[in-house]
């Protein structure tokens, strides 16, 4: 199935991480003018885009120019590579200056560190490390590094589950990349795999051609045989597998990099060779050898018609490797067929729309359709399915993975394959092949959330949100969110927007954490042609971009004071001004901000100004957490539970787990819940009554995709309790010694390292991550926060900034 398919159950939604974040103030990407001027061609930079060979060997042959920006780079390249451990290569990185260094240079190491950073989970590091890479884009950077940087936005959407967006992404890299250019056939090459993955090699293969004349000792023909083996296999061209495989195999250690690649193809290939030979039998595989990996045995139980074995090992592979289900190789779609083979179609329809809403899209998705649409008794619409799924195969000469595909379906009869075929030739006569879309009309609409009763509970809290949002709507003045990360304060104004008047118009939301200071104001107001390095061209920003819609700053607490005054500037005159201009322009778009942070308290220590603060709380929205209001967390887990499926079919849960999730605190709110209960469904797919046992509180940070928390620190909890909230009681029986001894918040914590200088009076920031249990990125706030105050002061005995340590600043008798 084609990502341009009229098919409307396909839904591709972009990817976008909530998780608040900023980098080290030394990271600064601009340069003077100065530094441009002294700036000579960078003999690393030169080599790169002038031969073949790996960055890894121009690094480590440039003995005489080594610097901290190239040695740094060099160890993510290492990290990549698997020579080094990722958490210490990513700890130096983020202490690298990159004070006057080569703009294009910086591209290489923010792209190879965002690269790494997608391998480790960290998405919302990776996405701001590669915008930053591009603000460093100018008329004369190389197509080459444009490229590069490119390639890992690439790797930053296939990480997210975005495969349409990833294959966009390459295919815009080859018009980047100049024929010419020796490293167009590594691009070329990537592009080549990410289509032989999903068994779309052909609509390459002049490509391949192309770069198969250009091999070098550096570019071995052996990469394009890869390539070759992988599409043959994906689309079961048995014998040309077979011919590939000892020729790689003799070549292997030529690409150590991709060597992984062909053995696990081989074990697949081996396993569809059996099944064609007529000797073969599935009791053969009752002997199997041992170290067969997890998603080989599924296969293994399905061929052997065992749907019950298949669907628990399939379980327990998604369960250890969530992210598995969402990729794009022949093994990704182990647990759909385990679902079907099982009868389980609403689950395996569930899978698939999971994975296009995320932008993950193959052929064979058509094939699933046809059984799930024959299993919920849809014969025409499995007919239609199965008739797209031909042309197709016809297409791309896949017609052995069909046949192993059939041989996988313990829920297909061999009348029901003889019938489905003759359908889908008729359809085939009549033009009629294209497949409906398999969500039936009785299917419950997804646009609901953008109504206020959408908002779901029934805690005196959230009635009195929804009642809030439909008097503010109409209103044109600021209004703030206020909640802990996860209680959906996105959701809040969004749908603040669509119930407005400017609904029609557009929407647009930045996350104020995610941006450097430095960035953000650019981000916002647009900056003018020249106004720094990389800006060779007019940027409008997003407060001209939203028009006459709603512009949502999301963390709105962790803005500068510099763009704190020209955000009330906003605020009070409407005017906003581009960088590097001196006119002002009017902004008539409507102002929602949302924050996790105390503002009130941040106002009282300076860090917030009041005025600005003045301006935001006159209409104020605040969200509970969720552990305030427990009952909230059953209505919102029915919801989770009912989503996707037909109208009138509704999931049940037992008293003990209704208990369970009342009394768990649930630190991530609403969206913690969200991904336990999904992660529930999925491992839990034949049931629709739910018992405690089945509740995985303890693996819920297994999120679907996962992003783990960025290095650098997120807002601390709000202490501010502002519109409903204020009404209601504060809950009893709390324990006061413990809440003030092991306090979050920012005051506790700030109380409990004064004490900790008035004992020690010298400290490493490692010893306070220690002792204070804190991340490294709060450590480094409140740091900061006791050395503004000056309380204390950072001490730098040598130019490594592992000997930095903070010392109590002696203080008057008087005081």
């Amino acid at each position: 199935m084609r990502a341009d398919s009229a098919n409307p159950f396909i839904s591709i939604s972009r990817y976008r991480p909530r998780l608040p974040m900023t980098l080290p103030s030394h990271l600064d990407w601009r340069m003077t003018m100065t530094d441009l001027a002294d700036r000579r061609a960078n003999p690393t930079v030169d080599r790169y885009v002038t031969t073949d060979l790996p960055l890894q060997t121009i690094l480590r042959r440039a003995t005489s120019l080594k610097s901290p920006l190239a040695s740094s780079l060099l160890a993510l390249l290492d990290g990549l590579a698997g020579r080094a451990p990722s958490t210490e290569v990513l700890k130096a990185a983020r202490a690298t200056s990159f004070q006057g260094s080569d703009p294009e240079l910086m591209v290489l190491f923010l792209s190879s560190w965002a690269e790494l950073s997608c391998r480790t989970g960290n998405t919302p590091e990776a996405e701001q490390l590669l915008r930053r890479a591009r603000l460093l884009f100018s008329a004369t950077t190389h197509p080459e590094i444009r490229a590069t940087c490119m390639a890992a936005e690439g790797i930053l959407a296939d990480t997210t589950g975005n495969k349409v967006k990833r294959e966009q992404i390459l295919r815009e890299t080859l018009n980047v990349v100049p024929s010419h250019s020796p490293r167009r056939k590594y691009h070329v090459w990537e592009f080549a795999l990410c289509l032989a993955q999903q068994g779309r090699a052909t609509e390459c293969r002049s490509d391949l051609r192309e770069i198969s004349w250009q091999c070098t000792e550096n570019f071995p023909d052996t990469r394009i045989h890869i390539v070759y083996l992988v599409d043959a296999v994906e689309t079961g061209r048995l014998k040309e597998a077979s011919e590939l495989m000892p020729q790689i195999a003799k070549d292997l250690h030529q690409v150590k990099d991709i060597a992984r690649v062909p053995w696990r193809y081989e074990a697949l290939l081996r396993l569809m060779q059996s099944c064609t030979d007529p000797s073969w039998s599935p009791e053969s595989l009752l002997s199997s050898p041992p170290g067969v990996p997890n998603w080989l045995k599924v296969l293994h139980s399905l061929l052997l018609k065992s749907p019950g074995d298949a669907l628990k090992l399939a379980r327990l592979e998604a369960g250890r490797l969530m992210g598995s289900i969402f990729g794009s190789g022949f093994d990704s779609f182990n647990l759909i067929r385990a679902e079907l083979s099982a009868g389980r179609w609403e689950a395996a329809r569930h899978l698939l729309k999971m994975r296009h809403s995320r932008g993950n899209l193959h052929y064979i998705d058509d094939f699933f359709l046809a059984r799930v649409e024959l299993l919920g008794r849809k014969k025409k619409t499995a007919a239609a399915c199965f008739a797209a799924l031909l042309n197709s195969v016809e297409r791309y000469q896949a017609g052995g993975r069909l046949d192993f595909e059939v041989r996988l379906s313990c829920d297909l009869s061999t009348n029901e394959i003889v019938g489905l075929s003759r359908s889908a030739e008729k359809l085939a006569k009549t033009r009629a092949s294209s497949p409906p879309s398999p969500i039936s009309e009785e299917t419950e609409s997804e646009n609901e959330i953008l109504k206020p009763d959408a908002i779901v509970g029934r805690s005196t809290a959230i009635l009195e949100i929804r009642d809030t949002i439909i008097r503010f709507a109409d209103l044109d003045a600021p209004i703030l969110v206020t909640g802990e990360t996860g209680t959906g304060k996105e959701l809040v104004a969004r749908t603040i927007h669509a119930a407005s008047r400017r609904r029609t118009r557009s929407f647009v939301a930045v996350n104020c954490g995610s941006i450097t200071d430095t960035l953000l104001e650019s981000e916002l107001f647009g900056h003018e042609r020249g106004a720094f390095t990389g800006a060779d061209r007019l940027n409008r920003g997003l407060f001209e971009e939203a028009g006459t819609g709603t512009i949502f700053l999301d963390e709105i607490g962790d803005i500068s004071p510099h763009l704190q005054t020209a955000l009330l500037r906003v605020l009070e005159t409407g005017e906003i001004r581009s960088v590097g201009s001196t006119k002002t322009r009017q902004s008539r778009c409507r102002i929602l901000a949302a924050t996790n942070s105390p503002l009130r308290q941040l106002a009282e220590q300076g860090r917030f100004r009041m005025d600005l603060l003045y301006r935001l709380e006159r209409l104020c929205i605040h969200i509970p957490p969720l552990r305030e209001r427990p009952d909230d967390s059953i209505m919102l887990a029915r919801h989770f539970l009912d989503a996707g499926r037909p109208v009138g079919t509704h999931a049940t849960m037992s008293s003990t787990l209704r208990e369970a999730m009342r009394s768990y605190s649930w630190p991530g709110n609403v969206r913690e819940l969200k991904n336990v209960i999904e992660r529930m469904r999925l491992l839990h797919s034949d049931k629709l009554s739910y018992e405690a046992d089945d509740l995985d509180i303890a693996t819920h940070s297994v999120h679907i995709p996962a992003a783990p928390q960025p290095f650098i620190p997120s807002s601390d909890e709000p202490a501010m309790r502002t519109a409903a909230s204020r009404k209601r009681a504060e809950p009893t029986g709390v324990n006061e010694d413990r809440l003030l001894k092991h306090g979050r918040s920012p005051m506790r914590r700030l109380q409990r390292l004064r004490k900790l200088f008035e004992k020690h009076h010298e400290l490493t920031r490692n010893e306070i991550i220690s002792i204070l249990d804190v991340s490294p990125n709060t450590a480094t706030k409140d740091l900061r926060s006791l050395c503004d105050e000056g309380y204390i002061e950072r001490i730098e005995p040598s130019a490594s900034s592992r000997s930095f340590y903070f010392s109590l600043k002696k203080r008057d008798s008087g005081q």
